[in-house]
């Protein structure tokens, strides 16, 4: 373990490994927004009004831009503002589905939101398909063979290409060649994966797009579909806004931070990459061996599988996960046990449970997630904390041996 700076963190704060649930809000995003200082509601007719349009729509314009959206021509792609992801995700796949019931499809690995929005569409009389994990922990190997076998039926795809339990990532590439014969419509959730890897929607096998801006440096409370400009969206709220496809004011403010915080993603995503990627190998590493110092055994989570660089779930034989997430907690480290979302459930990561892996991973599985602002001194000094955790579990009898596979 490299030399501590043990000025990392003299303020007392805990260390902070939980960014892929929310990030800080980067200065120069906050200096972006206030700088915009857009108050008036931007359907107003006033000046006012019409400058809080017009920074609206340039925000909209750039991100566009930035996820490889047509933003010309005679099928132009849209951009629908939404609250976050979470909205973003149902209106991509409740919003497109149209009226006549299909097939719909989801995975172990995606969001909630999608799980559920899928569940809505089965209660209302569609077929639902899990889609089975392979053994690289994706999903799109299976969506690919339920469209190539659903020909002349309307199939909504539910698709995560990072996974947000896992750090696993997920190629589109075998959906590229379904016949044009299937009715397909395609959500992906590129939440986790719009700021490590360059996405060009136009290129991609896909109708809509979601992410949102809190999980690069963002504001929170905004989010966006992106729609490819041939498919037509149901409004899930209904209203005048946003070319008649959501209903309520835009928060423009919000709108000029999301578009700064993507632009600034985007211009350092190869180093903050590079520097995340070595981050995390250094955690899993030195963790592993602080645990095994313990006689606790330890099992990275997708270790050999293609990861995005910010993401590393572990789990900790015999350690029950949410009391390490606890005990980390009080130690001043921010862990987490799955997707934000999912926290407060008793049930274990559902992408870990999906992987076949032995029984006693995912009840015991811990995620840490990490961003550019993260200092290797504070990964050394987490790993100092961890140690005393790991510590503490065996001494105090929380700690269990466990012999099932």
């Amino acid at each position: 373990m490299a030399a501590l700076s043990l000025a990392a963190k003299s303020s007392g704060e805990p260390i902070y490994l939980d960014h892929a649930a929310a990030t800080p809000l980067d200065p120069r995003v906050e200096a972006a927004m206030h700088a915009a200082a857009a108050f008036a509601n931007p359907s107003s007719p006033h000046a006012a009004g019409r400058r809080a349009r017009a920074l609206l729509e340039d925000a909209r314009e750039r991100i566009l831009t930035l996820v490889g959206g047509r933003t010309s021509g005679a099928i132009r792609d849209q951009l629908v503002f939404t609250s976050g992801a979470t909205e973003a995700n149902r209106l991509g796949v409740l919003g497109t589905a149209g009226r006549h019931a299909g097939i719909v499809a989801s995975s172990a690995r995606d969001h909630g939101s999608l799980v559920t929005a899928a569940a809505r569409l089965v209660a209302a009389g569609w077929q639902g398909v899990p889609l089975p994990l392979d053994t690289r922990g994706g999903a799109c190997i299976a969506a690919g063979r339920l469209a190539a076998t659903s020909r002349g039926r309307v199939v909504v795809l539910c698709l995560t290409p990072l996974c947000g339990q896992t750090g696993i990532r997920d190629s589109l590439e075998p959906l590229a060649a379904i016949s044009p014969a299937t009715t397909l419509l395609v959500h992906a959730d590129a939440t986790q994966a719009i700021a490590w890897e360059s996405i060009s929607f136009r290129d991609l096998p896909l109708t809509s797009l979601a992410f949102a801006p809190c999980k690069f440096g963002g504001p929170r409370g905004i989010g966006a579909l992106v729609l490819r400009g041939d498919v037509p969206l149901e409004p899930l709220a209904d209203g005048p806004q946003e070319r008649g496809l959501r209903g309520g004011t835009e928060p423009v403010a919000l709108a000029v931070g999301f578009a700064t915080a993507l632009e600034l993603a985007v211009a350092g995503r190869s180093e903050a990459s590079r520097h995340v990627t070595l981050l995390r190998d250094a955690f899993e590493r030195n963790v592993v061996a602080a645990a095994g110092r313990h006689g606790i055994d330890s099992y990275v989570v997708g270790q050999g599988a293609d990861r995005g660089p910010h993401i590393t779930t572990i789990a900790f034989r015999g350690c029950d996960r949410q009391a390490m997430v606890m005990a980390a907690d009080l130690a001043g480290i921010c862990l987490a046990t799955g997707t934000a979302c999912a926290s407060g459930s008793s049930e274990p990561s559902a992408a870990v449970a999906a992987l076949g892996l032995p029984s006693w991973v995912p009840a015991a599985a811990v995620r840490a997630s990490f961003a550019a602002s993260i200092t290797s001194a504070e990964v050394d000094l987490a790993m100092v904390k961890l140690d005393g955790v790991f510590r503490g579990f065996v001494a105090g009898g929380l700690h269990r041996s466990i012999d099932t596979q």
